[in-house]
């Protein structure tokens, strides 16, 4: 199928889509003092233009929203964003998918910002598919989700997409405060709360700054009888951001910003379920442990950004430093070792000839430098450019402790048994650009490309009992890799717009660390895969501002997927299949009379292998994990005046999450195949009332106490080759109080 004929299919299918009340999520819903949508700004394009006017499919979720619906991580948003699903195994844990793209490879497919900072790993060497940064959104200015491959502005990972977090900035003009403390109680668990706050501080007219601090007791709703403990997947989570904002003149600012956030859980809220029928083994919210499985996962973020308006031209240099460290540990006893030996537990007991389990600790660490420089013209009814050139090198660090314990104290066995470590570095130069022709007021193009450099280097180094002395490992990769996109629009009126746009994107290839002996021709690295993204789309507003519309329409090519296989008897990473992902996503908000406001938004997506992948178990045809064929949320919200000075408002969330795949899986036997993740609803409700500088709401999530599925294992990582599944929160009740100064 050709570009031009994949287009034509395209475009029918949004016109068709616009017989449907589909739109735009915007993020600031009408209040009762206005009955009309209120539009967003964003920086998809790194320049700020309105949403409806951004030749792309792109989601904002401003921060008044975000406060309202209780929305604080991935778990709460993600139904918001038409065609994003995560994939989660605990706190900090989260894989992204979006617009269907989701593979076995050990780095992202949707790539993370936070401002002017990429955060995560671009190399496969460090998990970084597993680690996507999960930040809390207090006094975050707004989440920007852009959907589609993003490799010409933004680079490595972001092959389906980006989602961005902007914070809000300094403001030298006036003092500003806010504190604000939740409680919530789960059913089936226990109690939590948060406390959160900020200061704007001017320092003068030219400077000022922000402190925005939190800490927040996560409640524990899983039981572990063989332990003997009750909620065992408590936690709690801390985090801090100073900006600083310095403006002596209108042409020149510099903003430097340090963040960090610190989240750890005493256990993942994991149950064991049955293999087949995924009926909880031993009972509602329960997991069977040997021993505790803590996590800790810690994000930095340093970033300086200047910018200077030299008329003709503005200048912007962004230099940031992230990083991410995690440690999880866990119970490996029951994991099958090697069928038909058995499980880590039992090889081991048989070994040393007493009873014995099994425990692996990982250690996670990605240390970013990243330094960028853009150039672009001034808006122009006629002609705007932009340069940039990028660079980061990033330092990884994968250390992996298999040991032996005695199951009824606890206490370690003897030696190590085996020490894994794998240090790598990352380094990338970029340079990009792109530029916009405007034909006439109603017709532009926007061509861009992107041409990148990407070196790597690891070593591996084993140790311990069970393989004794072995000499490291060493491996190298480079690649040049190109990237493209291609944005024509049309104003139909000053109130729509249609839009095409080709774009492509990349995840980085890399080294495989190959053992001495591995047989001629086992691949000592692999390439990139890549994304070509086909869509057009339609964005209008319409009943004198009372209702946006948002509809696209995508077909995507994946090709060189990268998956874990087995090549000559050696685990490396490939390139073994294609895939290609279609759907339809709508985005909608519609005020029908003043203070009464509704959103809606939801995604089709179909995505599946177009070539078999034999190693992980694939056929042409099989869809990929973790993707819903259907999904969606619908939000309703009425806003009143009760008496003067008091505003109040009601609302609820519906979602649903349709049923997915889970991975792919050879290794069991008898064979069980993969199983459907089934589908979910969850239904939130809110009430809250505002007084002058004050803030009250009674909240209540999940309120119909759903067991929805966000994760489910393949057979044999439990005893009994049962499975594992992450669950959603159960219904939950709370109370926001909050204060504004």
């Amino acid at each position: 199928m050709n570009a031009v004929t994949k287009l034509n299919l395209l475009a029918g299918a949004a016109c068709v889509a616009l017989s449907f009340p589909v739109a735009s999520y915007a993020a600031d819903a009408a209040s009762a003092s206005n009955s009309t949508v209120q539009e967003l700004v964003v920086t998809a394009d790194k320049r700020e233009e309105k949403i409806q006017d951004v030749p792309m499919a792109v989601t904002a979720l401003g921060g008044a929203e975000l406060d309202k619906l209780q929305v604080r991580s991935f778990a709460d948003y993600a139904a918001l964003v038409p065609g994003l699903t995560v994939t989660s195994g605990g706190p900090g844990v989260n894989h992204l998918i979006l617009r269907g793209l989701s593979s076995s490879g050990a780095s992202s497919t949707v790539a993370v910002y936070v401002d002017e900072t990429p955060m995560g790993s671009s190399s496969g060497l460090v998990d970084g598919s597993i680690f996507s940064s999960d930040f809390d959104t207090f006094d975050m200015q707004r989440i920007e989700v852009l959907r589609g491959p993003q490799g010409t502005l933004y680079g490595a990972n972001a092959e389906g997409g980006l989602l961005k977090f902007v914070t809000n900035a300094p403001d030298p003009k006036a003092f500003a405060g806010e504190v604000q403390a939740t409680g919530e109680g789960v059913t089936h668990g226990q109690n939590g709360y948060t406390v959160d706050g900020m200061v704007n501080l001017p320092l003068g007219d030219k400077a000022a700054l922000r402190v925005t601090g939190y800490h927040e007791e996560l409640p524990g709703w899983i039981n572990d009888p063989r332990l003997g403990e009750k909620d065992v997947n408590h936690g709690h989570k801390d985090g801090l951001r100073v900006s600083f904002l310095y403006q002596p003149t209108d042409n020149f600012s510099l903003r430097l910003t340090g963040f960090g956030q610190d989240l750890s859980a005493f256990a993942d809220p994991t149950v064991d379920v049955d293999r087949f029928t995924l009926a909880p083994l031993t009972g509602d919210l329960t997991q069977n442990r040997f021993i505790r499985e803590p996590s800790n996962i810690s994000y930095r973020d340093y970033n300086a950004k200047a910018t200077w308006d030299f008329g003709l031209a503005t200048l912007v240099s962004s230099t940031s430093y992230g990083s991410i460290d995690t440690f999880g540990r866990s119970d490996a006893t029951d994991l099958v070792f090697s069928p038909p030996t058995g499980t880590l537990g039992q090889v081991l007991s048989g070994a040393f000839g007493t009873n014995l389990g099994g425990l692996e600790d990982q250690r996670v660490n990605d240390d970013k430098f990243t330094q960028e420089f853009r150039l672009s013209s001034p808006a122009s009814d006629h002609f705007e450019w932009q340069l940039g050139a990028y660079y980061t090198r990033e330092t990884g660090i994968l250390a992996q402790v298999v040991d032996a314990f005695t199951p009824a104290t606890g206490k370690m066995f003897g030696p190590i048994l085996e020490t894994v470590s794998l240090p790598s570095i990352y380094k990338e130069w970029a340079g990009f650009g792109d530029v916009t022709y405007h034909f006439n007021p109603q017709f532009d193009v926007q061509v861009g490309g992107r041409v990148a450099t990407v070196k790597q280097s690891s070593v591996e180094a084993l140790s311990g009992a069970l393989v004794g002395s072995v000499a490291p490992l060493t491996a190298t990769s480079s690649e040049n890799v190109a990237t493209f996109s291609v944005a024509p629009r049309y104003h139909l009126s000053q109130d729509t717009m249609i839009y095409g746009r080709i774009a492509s994107g990349f995840r980085p290839g890399g080294p495989n660390l190959l053992p001495v002996g591995a047989p001629p021709g086992t691949p000592t690295t692999y390439q990139s895969d890549s994304t070509i993204n086909y869509e057009v789309g339609v964005k209008s507003t319409q009943l004198d501002g009372r209702l946006e519309l948002d509809v696209a329409a995508f077909y995507i090519d994946w090709t060189r997927i990268q998956i874990l296989e087995k090549i000559n008897n050696v685990n490396v990473t490939g390139n073994g299949s294609t895939a290609r992902s279609t759907g339809l996503e709508w985005n909608t908000t519609w005020v029908p009379l003043q203070g009464l406001s509704f959103s809606f938004n939801g995604a089709y997506t179909d995505a599946e292998l177009t070539a078999d992948a034999p190693s992980i178990g694939g056929l042409r045809g099989d869809f990929l994990s973790g993707v819903p064929r259907w999904s969606g949320a619908l939000d309703g919200e009425y806003e009143w005046q009760p008496m003067d000075g008091y505003h109040a408002y009601a609302g609820f969330t519906w979602s649903y999450m349709g049923e997915r795949k889970n991975g792919f899986t050879t290794a069991i036997t008898p064979p069980v195949g993969r199983a459907d993740i089934p589908a979910y609803n969850t239904v939130n409700l809110r009430l809250g009332l505002d007084y002058k500088t004050w803030g009250f709401q009674l909240f209540a999530k999940n309120v119909g106490d759903e067991r929805g599925i966000v994760n489910l294992t393949g057979p044999g990582q439990i005893f009994d080759l049962g499975r594992s599944e992450t669950l959603i929160q159960p219904r939950t009740l709370g109370f926001l109080v909050s204060k504004k100064f």
